[in-house]
């Protein structure tokens, strides 16, 4: 009678694992953004009702905020949300697009490339602790490379894709 059990929580665990994995973006920006609301909104009322503010509340809502900023930045690039001047790919067809969009795709992966190298070294190096809550500030700076690792993954299925593109003559797969 254990044996199925087992199974059965085993596959409950193992589809817990992949959701976490297939939202992780959404579930950090997401938690970050209501933790950052109310920290904020509790020190408004403190601060304003009760002429007691919280010490650590504004410097908290910035370090989410940092972090929900870099981690939407992942999540724009996950569902192709991000801003782009696409003039020129309105002038070009066919393969010329293609190359052009891959072109692109190549650039952004440079980019973050450095991002995770110098994001590395900047974290690396702050290890004194953050002003009012004391805590280590690599930790606020681990987004930098964790949110360009996280971007280069999603880049590499565009760049893929935009490779298969080019070959079919600028159709997309």
């Amino acid at each position: 009678m254990r044996e199925p059990h087992h199974k059965l929580q085993r596959w409950a665990n193992m589809r817990a694992v992949r959701f976490v994995a297939s939202r992780f973006e959404e579930l950090v920006a997401g938690t970050f953004l209501v933790l950052m609301s109310l920290a904020t909104f509790i020190n408004v009322i403190l601060r304003y009702f009760f002429d007691s503010p919280i010490e650590w509340a504004e410097e908290f809502s910035r370090y989410a905020f940092i972090w929900l900023v870099f981690m939407g930045a992942v999540l724009a690039t996950k569902q192709k949300k991000h801003i782009v001047i696409d003039t020129m790919l309105l002038v070009l067809h066919g393969r010329a697009r293609a190359a052009m969009v891959l072109l692109a795709d190549l650039i952004s992966l440079a980019v973050m490339l450095v991002l995770v190298y110098f994001g590395w070294i900047l974290m690396t190096y702050a290890t004194q602790p953050t002003a009012t809550m004391k805590i280590p500030q690599y930790l606020v700076y681990m987004v930098v490379p964790l949110s360009a690792a996280l971007i280069i993954v999603h880049s590499l299925d565009d760049i893929r894709q935009s490779l298969l593109s080019l070959v079919r003559g600028g159709e997309r797969p």
